[in-house]
């Protein structure tokens, strides 16, 4: 018998009157503050976070009563896993079709709808390719489906249910990526997951990973025929080198654009020659991926290291050893966030006593001016700049962008000024706009 070691769970008792009758009086606060904190943000919150966060306010008998009475009436779903012979709550969300009643009962009097759930079916030029006439009869299919019977229902092959109408914002966001599929396919667009939400939905992290399993369900792991570049998790970089791994050679100039090195291939190879004096750090992959394949920097002069957040200790490894190869100067490029100055801090403190001059490029408040799409902060946001800003000694360039992100309450990611930068000389921008830290 196979044993899952993960599983959702929800109850199935009903309640005919408000959330407020499920609940105790001193049981309420617990409920609203954590319901919010929900809708809020994204709805599938780590619990151990959010629990901790919490436990700061509530004692944890009342938490614990409070959350099992929710997830008793089903409008909470738990994601837990195995722990020995017992089951331990991973994660935690609200059921979808009670976010009416929850907007409700935290008192925020409307819910706000995007745009692609107010008028989700829109209408569509003729398909020209296989694919798009695959899309373009399922959205059709849905479309009548929900008219005549007030629901729809989308199942894989295997009759299997993947998402229904009943569960609104989920069934809503599915038929919208759709759409953007269908664009894909017609218009023979290749782009990553963050750049294809950006496009659809105007913010790179509204698709989330619920949403691909969902596509992936219904039309497979490889989406590359719709448009979709799988995802990587090697280390990337570009440049002219050469290494040498269990008695073999190999040199960069046999690869194109970039070469990704298994992780655990790191530990055991080595570096034997180093042509570039200067590296590129860029946080973001979408924009990694856009400038090396674009070409806006020399391989002969800059090699490029996709950091994707805090820089690991495989990545940092071949730093190091290009560093005692010849190079000479890094220029880090993180996404407009705290995060993203803690991210160069953190690469600073790891390079202390190596001979190489360091730089931030693009954290100014120039830069965050030229984004034009945004994303509000989050709570830990703001006390992540409190801190920065507290701590002391940073450049007045940094200061002042920080100080922006507070006062305007937002933040925002970088791959945005791609098309920006694809007009300018980047090479000159990194000398002349860049900050020494």
């Amino acid at each position: 018998m196979l044993i899952p070691k993960e599983r959702q769970t929800y109850g199935i008792r009903v309640f005919h009157s408000s959330m407020k009758d499920l609940l105790n009086e001193d049981e309420l606060p617990v409920a609203v503050n954590l319901l919010s904190v929900l809708i809020k943000g994204n709805n599938n919150k780590r619990w151990f976070l959010l629990r901790k966060k919490l436990l700061q306010s509530y004692p944890f008998v009342l938490l614990d009563s409070t959350i099992e009475k929710l997830h008793l009436y089903g409008i909470l779903i738990f994601k837990e896993e195995k722990v020995t012979l017992a089951w331990k709550i991973k994660q935690i969300k609200y059921h979808e079709k009670y976010v009416d009643e929850i907007y409700k009962f935290v008192g925020k009097a409307t819910l706000d709808i995007p745009i692609w759930m107010s008028n989700p079916f829109l209408s569509l030029p003729p398909p020209k390719t296989l694919h798009g006439e695959k899309l373009y009869k399922l959205l059709l299919e849905q479309k009548k489906l929900l008219i005549q019977n007030s629901e729809a229902i989308i199942i894989d092959t295997l009759g299997n249910q993947i998402v229904s109408s009943s569960t609104r914002k989920g069934y809503y966001k599915f038929i919208k990526i759709l759409y953007g599929l269908y664009e894909n396919a017609e218009q023979q667009r290749k782009e990553y997951w963050k750049i294809f939400s950006q496009r659809v939905f105007g913010d790179t992290k509204v698709i989330q990973l619920n949403d691909k399993k969902r596509i992936q369900q219904f039309f497979g792991t490889e989406l590359e025929e719709f448009g979709i570049i799988s995802e990587r998790s090697e280390v990337v970089l570009s440049g002219e080198f050469t290494w040498e791994y269990e008695g073999y050679s190999a040199s960069s100039l046999a690869f194109k654009d970039y070469i990704a090195f298994p992780r655990d291939m790191i530990k055991v190879m080595k570096l034997i020659s180093w042509m570039p004096s200067s590296m590129l750090i860029i946080e973001n992959s979408d924009l990694y991926f856009s400038i090396t394949k674009s070409k806006l920097l020399l391989n002969k002069k800059w090699s490029i290291l996709l950091g994707s957040g805090f820089v690991s200790s495989q990545e940092m490894s071949l730093v190091y050893q290009a560093c005692d190869l010849g190079l000479k100067e890094i220029f880090i490029w993180p996404d407009l966030d705290p995060y993203g100055l803690q991210i160069a801090q953190d690469i600073c403190r790891k390079l202390k006593g190596q001979k190489v001059s360091i730089y931030l490029f693009g954290f100014t408040e120039e830069f965050f001016e030229q984004v034009g799409i945004y994303k509000p902060l989050e709570s830990y946001d703001i006390d992540a700049i409190n801190k920065l800003l507290n701590q002391g000694g940073l450049q007045d360039k940094i200061s002042k962008v920080l100080k922006k992100m507070k006062e305007e309450d937002k933040k925002a990611e970088q791959e945005i000024l791609f098309s920006k930068l694809e007009k300018k000389d980047l090479y000159q921008c990194l000398l002349t706009e860049s900050i020494s830290l």
